[in-house]
């Protein structure tokens, strides 16, 4: 190459170096670990950083320390989740939800557990709450049916005591909130390149991933009809399947024994929309379940009855769920949700902290990105 040539391309030379340099500044913390060792001297021009010199001289093993570093910091970072799961011999169970993740094959289903964060109740609390506010409901005669999680059955005796104010409470109990989006549910974006199921009234979700500047433009809620759900599902768009329905629009709410039975069919009918669309989810990808309880609902149900047919190849499900006190229940919980092909990954939970589920989802993620190797 002569000089006149390097004069031409000069621009373009610039431009390199530039970029160059906004990528080695942009590893901040790795330089300073590498500027650790002694400055390099050279004659009359005074001392280099050992990351400037390396960056600019053997930039192959410049990256292959960046690498090393940056897998070290990770396996750091998220070493709490993974002694619990060597611990508990999980590990091959969190490889396969990350490779999952890795293949953009999971759909989260999200419960109200993921929203308690942004200070959101959980179902039994809205209920035993609703509850409170009317004069011809006696706690004594809802709260076994809530210890059994018979949560249609107590909305039913709310809506039959009170209709208007269980639609005004579900509306503005549910409402937009100002606390920031916290928690777990913050990692979704991560998880998700096609389609949201959840059982929340609230926009939370939404309002997240529009933020993120991925909007969920396809939408079902509860009951309502139309909008071409399923086809969006089929061509892999970003929708929101929401379950219970939107709680700014009575018309959608699904959320009482009468409105399962209208909204499902009684035997479930897959006909009828809510089911077709959540049949099509159930055997077109893997369902990640996080805040959910997964007791018996409709949805095992429909999940069951799906099985049951043997008319479809149906994937690995996963859920990551707050491991029972007792095995036997542990036992029993586990042995029914194999046989509706959901494979529960465990966490411990005491005292009601559930901050290892973030921590092992985070964990998954990194994985399924190859920001953590696991030799």
């Amino acid at each position: 190459m002569t000089f006149n040539t390097l004069r031409e391309i000069q621009p373009i030379v610039e431009r390199i170096e530039e970029v160059l340099r906004l990528t080695y500044e942009s590893n901040e913390d790795f330089n300073a670990r590498l500027d650790e060792l002694e400055p390099i001297n050279v004659a009359r021009l005074g001392p280099y950083r050992p990351s400037a010199v390396l960056f600019w001289t053997d930039r192959a093993s410049y990256l292959r320390e960046l690498d090393e570093w940056t897998s070290q910091r990770a396996r750091e970072c998220h070493e709490d989740a993974l002694a619990y799961l060597r611990k508990t011999e999980q590990i091959p169970l969190l490889l396969d939800l990350a490779k999952a993740i890795n293949l953009h094959r999971i759909t989260p289903f999200v419960g109200a557990g993921l929203s308690v964060a942004c200070e959101y109740p959980m179902w039994g609390q809205a209920l035993k709450k609703l509850a409170a506010r009317l004069q011809d409901v006696l706690p004594e005669n809802i709260e076994p049916l809530l210890n059994d999680y018979e949560y249609l059955r107590v909305a039913q005796l709310l809506k039959e005591a009170a209709s208007a104010q269980v639609d005004h409470f579900i509306r503005t109990e549910f409402r937009q909130r100002p606390e920031p989006i916290a928690g777990p549910v913050l990692l979704l974006p991560k998880l998700s390149s096609g389609c949201v199921v959840t059982t929340n009234f609230d926009t939370i979700i939404e309002d997240l991933f529009a933020r993120e500047n991925i909007p969920l433009d396809g939408y079902m809620y509860g009951m309502q009809p139309g909008n071409n759900f399923v086809q969006r599902l089929l061509r892999g768009e970003r929708c929101i399947l929401k379950l219970h329905g939107n709680a700014a629009q009575e018309n959608t709410y699904v959320f009482t024994e009468e409105q399962y039975r209208i909204a499902y069919g009684e035997p479930i009918s897959f006909g009828n929309h809510l089911p077709r669309a959540l049949r099509q989810i159930f055997i077109g990808g893997s369902l990640l379940f996080l805040g959910c309880s997964l007791e018996q609902d409709r949805t095992l149900e429909l999940f069951k009855t799906v099985i049951s047919e043997a008319s479809f190849e149906i994937p690995d499900h996963f859920a990551l769920l707050s491991e029972p006190d007792e095995k036997k229940l542990k036992v029993q919980k586990e042995e029914r949700l194999l046989t509706l092909k959901i494979r529960p990954i465990w966490y411990s939970a005491p005292n009601h902290d559930h901050s290892l589920l973030e921590k092992i989802l985070s964990l998954a993620i990194a994985i399924a990105h190859e920001e953590v190797v696991l030799s």
